[in-house]
This record gives C-alpha cells, sequence and structure tokens, in this order.
C-alpha cells in the first residue's frame, strides 16, 4: 500500500475485501494475475494463510526488503508530539528496508507479491516518495502538511491502481485522449494482440479487486513505458522489462507529477489481454 505522507501502521485495506478467507488458488480467477503468478506459485501449498515470515522464505535471504508484521495502531492520548520522519512508511522501507505488513490481509499479501514481481520499481517508488514527503516536513512539526502534491498523488495512484503498458516504440500507438477511454481501449486491445505492446498490472489494490468478481467497471491509470524494440515473448522477460523500464522513469524528476494527463484503460482481459 502506498502511504506518502502517513505513518506506519497504515489504514486498513479495501472494505468488503479484509474478510475474505485464504484462497491457495486465487490467481486462476483472473488471466490479468500473470505478472505476480509465478511469486504467488509459492503459497499453492498453504492450506492457511501463510504468516509474514512466510513472505520473507519465500522471497529468500538477498530480496532487498524484508517484511515485518506491523504493530496496532495505538491509541490517541492528549496531544500529539512532532511527527517521527523515521516512523512514516516511506522511510521504513527506504531507510530501514522493512515494509510494515499486516498479517492475514489480502491488500498486504499482494503487496508483497508486486515487489517479488517488481523489486527495482517498487524500491525507486518509495525512495521517490520518502524524499518527496521528507522535503515537506518542517523540523519539529506536529502533522504532516494536509494535502499531497501532485506528483504524490501520481506515485500513490501508480503504487494502488497503476497498469504498466510496455509497448514497441517504433509501431504501437499509446493511449489517445485521456477522455476519450474507449479509443484508448481499443488501440491497447488491437496492439496487443499484434504482440507490440502488454499491459502489466502493478497497483496491488487492482489486484486485490479481482478476487471478487462482479461491481462497477474499474478504469485504471496507465503509465505508457516504451521501448526501442520488440517485445520480449517470456511473461518472466516481460515482467523484468518492464521492472526495469519503470524503474528508470521513476528516476526522472518531472515524472508522474500530472497523473491527469494519463490515459485510463478498463481493467477487462478482453482489453488487457493474459500471459502471452
Amino acid at each position: 500500500m502506498s502511504a506518502a505522507g502517513r505513518a506506519a501502521p497504515r489504514p486498513s485495506g479495501a472494505p468488503g475485501r479484509r474478510d475474505l478467507p485464504w484462497e491457495p488458488g486465487f490467481p486462476g480467477k483472473s488471466a490479468l494475475f500473470w505478472p505476480i503468478r509465478r511469486s504467488a506459485a509459492a503459497f499453492a501449498a498453504f492450506a492457511a494463510w501463510p504468516s509474514v515470515g512466510d513472505y520473507n522464505r519465500a522471497l529468500g535471504e538477498g530480496f532487498p526488503v524484508r517484511f515485518v508484521e506491523q504493530a496496532p495502531r495505538p491509541r490517541r492520548r492528549g496531544r500529539r508530539g512532532p511527527v517521527d520522519p523515521s516512523a512514516l512508511y516511506d522511510a521504513r522501507i527506504h531507510v530501514e528496508g522493512c515494509v510494515p505488513t499486516r498479517p492475514r490481509n489480502w491488500h498486504d499479501f499482494l503487496n508483497m507479491l508486486v515487489w517479488a514481481a517488481f523489486p527495482r520499481a517498487k524500491a525507486e517508488l518509495h525512495a521517490r516518495q520518502h524524499r518527496a514527503v521528507a522535503a515537506r516536513l518542517e523540523p519539529g512539526a506536529a502533522a504532516l502538511p494536509p494535502a499531497r502534491t501532485r506528483e504524490l498523488d501520481g506515485l500513490a495512484l501508480l503504487d494502488e491502481g497503476g497498469l504498466l503498458l510496455l509497448h514497441d516504440a517504433r509501431c504501437a500507438p499509446l493511449p489517445g485522449d485521456p477522455a476519450d477511454l474507449r479509443r484508448s481501449a481499443d488501440e491497447v486491445r488491437d496492439a496487443v494482440r499484434r504482440r507490440d505492446a502488454a499491459v502489466l498490472i502493478f497497483g496491488h489494490a487492482l489486484y486485490e479487486s479481482l478476487l471478487q468478481q462482479g461491481g462497477p467497471p474499474i478504469f485504471a491509470l496507465a503509465q505508457p513505458l516504451p521501448c526501442d524494440g520488440p517485445l520480449p515473448a517470456a511473461p518472466d522477460a516481460l515482467v523484468a522489462l518492464a521492472d526495469a523500464r519503470l524503474g528508470d522513469a521513476l528516476r526522472s524528476p518531472g515524472d508522474f507529477a500530472h497523473p491527469e494527463r494519463l490515459g485510463r484503460l478498463p481493467l477487462d482481459e478482453g482489453v488487457l489481454g493474459g500471459a502471452p
């Protein structure tokens, strides 16, 4: 979960999904789970919820962050002291290498799987959020600024609800006018069918939405990631390429500062396709 400007522990996940029982075969619910399916396979034999320690064992010793069970949120009594910058969510990740995680929670479990698939991009994202939040925090401040910047809005939208649109820049079109959702969807669907583009879910809240069928249509922010040549055919190679390209984009200061300029695409297998 992105918590730009918030202190760990964080608010609870999406209502209506926190109480869903453990289901080891959840990737079979949708073809759109394909970017994290390999990481999820490590938990397919668990009959009950894996522990946060199980997450770390599956990721292995050399993984760049570790997942730590977050403490319950303390009750606030009386006047609060100054904000502790080191307790903020992004600081804990970037400085300590610790991701506060709620056990038996789909939102945080799926966040871990996105980390497993896109470790470089996730690390760059939280490093950038940490820098952006720290730059706005006055020494001794009793609270964070009341509103996020557009940059922090864009980073949070990417982290929670972003799609990655890998495309061969020589031939694949980008989504058109963000307001013209139908035209954007048609262009992307055709490019995916030609293998000139691939769409990968990055935002863990989008994966969470796939756990339950039905509900209103979801349109998600689509971040274009142009490539200089043909896309690789293997799913793992596509995920690795998307991780590297998004990591590069997150290092560019001007990117993600204007999320309103990006197109949106429907969370629809008919448009986005499944694994190549």
